[in-house]
């Protein structure tokens, strides 16, 4: 009997561009520290954007973060431009989840 052999990610070929990224290992740019301030989240975007710009796989990480409603700066993108786009995440950040669940509850 074939011994079957599991991958640690599934669709591991499907995230092979990740490796290629200009943005590895500099996860504090791409992600919001708790609390962060509006100015401070300028700062931080402007800075992920140029890195961005001229990253080889731009195109691959924003089809990844659309498809996958990924937090964070993906693709030249912030969570707010991929929800004006149509790839809205499920709770965005800073959102209070007990005003947000109260708003579903009136919707339906």
């Amino acid at each position: 009997m074939a011994e079957t052999v599991v991958s640690p990610l599934p669709n591991e070929a499907h995230h092979a561009w990740m490796t290629h990224g200009d943005c590895r290992s500099k996860t504090r740019v791409f992600f919001a520290p708790h609390a962060e301030r509006p100015q401070a989240r300028a700062r931080r975007e402007a800075k992920a954007r140029q890195i961005c710009q001229s990253c080889p796989v731009l195109a691959e990480c924003r089809t990844y973060a659309r498809v996958n409603r990924e937090y964070g700066f993906w693709g030249g993108e912030s969570e707010e431009e991929r929800a004006l786009a149509g790839y809205a995440v499920p709770w965005p950040v800073g959102v209070n989840r007990r005003r947000q669940q109260a708003a579903l509850t009136v919707l339906r």
